[in-house]
């Protein structure tokens, strides 16, 4: 069985949580480690790529274990549009539920000019703040391998943000685990589990809640901004 095969169910998914609660580990959004730190802590984090369908029925599962992750949206997709009803509907259902909401942001891909990337990210923190009703304070880059623009430090208080999930602070004695593409690099968070005091886990919804069996035609598709 490949990696690819048995690792991304979700009912392996929400054994994993349920083994991490076991453990002792305390699961906080990025926004709540920076006001009051746990010790041994999971910062579960949601890239939102392709559907806010699948961010919705992950969090439901999460809820449902008392645990809040944050979830980072884009603005400018076009697999999904947070304008849609559904979608509006979708996000304050997660916000509702006490998910920290964030922003994808991917101006390099619209602007060259730093002037103008900057002006956009604020234009679509605006639209996502609209959208829930109050503000954010994550930002992260959507695909930072293939957009040209990496925000920096400077670039969070340029745009009103008061984080990368990316910054130092998170990272510092942590483990990263991430799924990119499908496919755990270096450890799967089930190794970290009970090795490591302080996680970092970048999960994205489609390799748990989707069908997708081979994840190449949709890497393409994000690869070239859809």
């Amino acid at each position: 069985m490949s990696q690819r095969d048995g690792y991304f169910t979700l009912p392996y998914y929400i054994r994993l949580l349920q083994q991490a609660l076991a453990l002792g580990y305390k699961f906080q959004t990025f926004s709540e480690y920076l006001e009051k730190p746990k010790d041994r802590v999971i910062l579960l984090r949601h890239d939102v790529d392709v559907s806010l369908e699948y961010a919705l029925e992950l969090g439901r599962h999460e809820e449902r274990l008392g645990i809040l992750s944050s979830f980072f949206v884009r603005v400018r997709s076009s697999l999904y549009n947070v304008h849609e009803a559904i979608n509006r509907e979708r996000l304050e259902e997660l916000a509702a539920m006490g998910f920290e909401i964030g922003l994808q942001e991917e101006a390099g891909r619209f602007a060259a000019d730093y002037a103008e990337i900057i002006k956009l990210i604020k234009e679509d923190k605006e639209s996502l703040e609209k959208i829930l009703g109050k503000p954010i304070y994550g930002v992260t880059t959507h695909l930072p391998k293939w957009n040209p623009f990496k925000i920096s430090p400077d670039d969070l208080d340029r745009t009103g943000f008061r984080y990368d999930p990316g910054g130092e602070i998170f990272n510092q004695n942590a483990i990263f685990v991430s799924d990119s593409n499908k496919c755990w690099k270096k450890y799967s968070l089930e190794e970290t589990l009970g090795r490591f005091d302080k996680v970092l886990a970048s999960l994205h919804p489609v390799w748990w809640v989707g069908k997708i069996k081979d994840p190449a035609n949709l890497i393409k598709l994000l690869a070239e901004g859809k």
